[in-house]
């Protein structure tokens, strides 16, 4: 398979798993990106989603894979075809929970922190549901790592 046909369905445990019942970890779009792409944290990713379970993310996570594949696409390194089906997969693989209700919190945090609107509505969804969070973003972890009540996973960290 060439690199620009790579994609990481074959690496689930069957074509596309479903969702479980039970949500163990919220994961943003740094680590269920690379799920399907060609990546060195690749296979820790799939180990930490073998390692939690099934995931949740705001909805707006798709947003943000779509953006990474198509700039994957842009750049000769995955098919257009591919970039859409994968896309297709997540909401399979990912409870996608609506965004609005985190705006107020994920604003306030946003300020606090002084990062991005989107991160943080991933660091509120966590918090709020008890769950960790799963990110490949060491300045993201670096920064929630101060604040109460935030369980976060780096990717590249042994505890994932």
């Amino acid at each position: 398979m060439s690199r620009a046909d790579a994609r990481l369905v074959s690496r689930f445990d069957g074509p596309y798993p479903r969702r479980s019942r039970s949500v163990s970890a919220v994961f943003d779009a740094s680590v269920v990106v690379k799920w399907f792409i060609d990546d060195p944290l690749a296979d820790a990713a799939i180990e930490a989603r073998k390692i939690h379970g099934s995931a949740v993310a705001p909805d707006l996570m798709l947003i943000e894979a779509a953006n990474v594949f198509r700039r994957y696409v842009v750049r000769g390194e995955l098919e257009a075809s591919s970039a859409t089906e994968n896309l297709s997969v997540i909401p399979q693989v990912v409870d996608l929970a609506d965004h609005r209700e985190l705006i107020s919190e994920a604003f306030d945090l946003a300020c606090d922190l002084n990062h991005s609107m989107t991160d943080c509505l991933y660091a509120v969804m966590a918090r709020r549901r008890g769950l960790p969070l799963v990110t490949a973003d060491a300045k993201l972890a670096r920064k929630l790592h101060a604040v109460r009540d935030m369980d976060v996973r780096l990717l590249s960290s042994p505890e994932i």
